[in-house]
């Protein structure tokens, strides 16, 4: 009998010990990250982009290695919703320090018909002279936006009967976020404050 008890107390501690054990890496494992932006992680569609850059390189996520890259649709003529978000892009960066070096912004323009390379690269250079400028034939513009789930519909102005180029264009503004090992991760707002943004960006940096 007294074997047989001290068998009991010695699985009873066993069993204590590991139940503890459990509890205690539970306890200490980390809690998933929250976002602010949308979460995409292991969506089907927007798996990425090749091509032109405003030099007529093929340009593609493979080029961005470890880096957080921010995609947006937009077009140069572009009344407020691109400049706005372009502006918040610097922000972004300033925010980050020098983790901003693993930040890249890729502009593909939506309006290649009048978005010239040279006018998309001093108009993107005013911001920042690392953002990235993609113009693409417009069939390559229509699958991209497609794959990327991006509407875009060409408006014309009130003067189009006497100029065929005055025009605007209705579009999303999302901006979308693949994170370094080049996998689409975040649909982020046109109106995502600034720090929440930065937030997310420093999550899938890992820092």
């Amino acid at each position: 009998m007294k074997i047989y008890l001290n068998c009991l107390r010695q699985r009873s501690l066993s069993l204590f010990v590991v139940l503890f054990s459990m509890a205690a890496l539970l306890g200490c494992s980390p809690k998933p990250v929250q976002f602010h932006s949308m979460d995409v992680t292991g969506a089907q569609w927007g798996q990425g982009f090749s091509l032109p850059n405003l030099q007529g390189q093929t340009t593609s996520l493979a080029d961005f290695q470890d880096k957080v890259v921010i995609v947006f649709f937009g077009f140069l003529y572009c009344p407020d919703a691109c400049p706005s978000h372009l502006s918040k892009m610097l922000e972004v960066r300033e925010r980050l320090g020098s983790a901003a070096d693993r930040l890249s912004v890729v502009f593909i323009t939506l309006d290649p018909e009048r978005d010239q390379p040279e006018a998309l690269a001093a108009f993107l250079a005013a911001f920042h002279p690392d953002f990235v400028g993609l113009r693409a034939s417009l069939e390559q513009t229509q699958a991209v936006a497609k794959d990327f789930r991006v509407y875009f519909k060409k408006v014309p102005s009130s003067s189009a009967a006497k100029d065929p180029m005055a025009y605007t264009i209705d579009h999303t503004t999302f901006a979308y976020l693949f994170d370094p090992r080049g996998k689409l991760r975040l649909v982020a707002p046109h109106d995502i404050p600034v720090d929440k943004l930065s937030q997310d960006i420093e999550n899938l940096l890992g820092r």
